[in-house]
């Protein structure tokens, strides 16, 4: 009977070491997950890419006519106020410090523009309207 006991607590006690070892196994195995996940996270945040912005534009009679030629984004009416995705978004268009349109495409026609000399800011904003950090700033003169 006490080989019995001695053979029991020895099963026991193996049972109770695997059971240990296989639990510390899964701690590391998650901890490779976070780092690798971690390392992954690095790398994506190196590969993006900011987006440009070159705009064109001309004066016609009252109207300013704007191109703007981007590289890394990809405008998105669709997407607007939800969750910012790196190089989507739109244009916010402002003229003299005033916000007047919000822009979803590469080309934009602003009518009937008061005579007169005018600051004019084309800025790139993310889904949730936060600026990119790119913009152009230029004059025009409405006669």
């Amino acid at each position: 009977m006490i080989q019995k006991l001695r053979g029991r607590r020895f099963y026991l006690f193996i049972l109770f070491v695997a059971i240990l070892e296989l639990s510390m196994m899964g701690l590391h195995s998650l901890e490779g997950k976070k780092a690798t996940h971690s390392n992954q996270t690095h790398v994506l945040a190196e590969e993006v890419k900011k987006p440009s912005l070159v705009v064109e534009h001309q004066v016609k009679g009252n109207d300013l006519e704007l191109k703007m030629i981007v590289q890394d984004f990809r405008f998105s009416l669709e997407n607007m106020g939800k969750e910012n995705k790196d190089g989507e978004g739109h244009v916010h268009l402002y003229v003299d410090g005033k916000k007047i349109a919000k822009i979803f495409g590469p080309q934009f026609t602003l009518a009937d523009v008061a005579p007169g000399k005018h600051k004019i800011e084309v800025e790139l904003a993310h889904n949730n309207h936060e600026s990119y950090g790119v913009k152009q700033t230029f004059e025009i003169v409405v006669n």
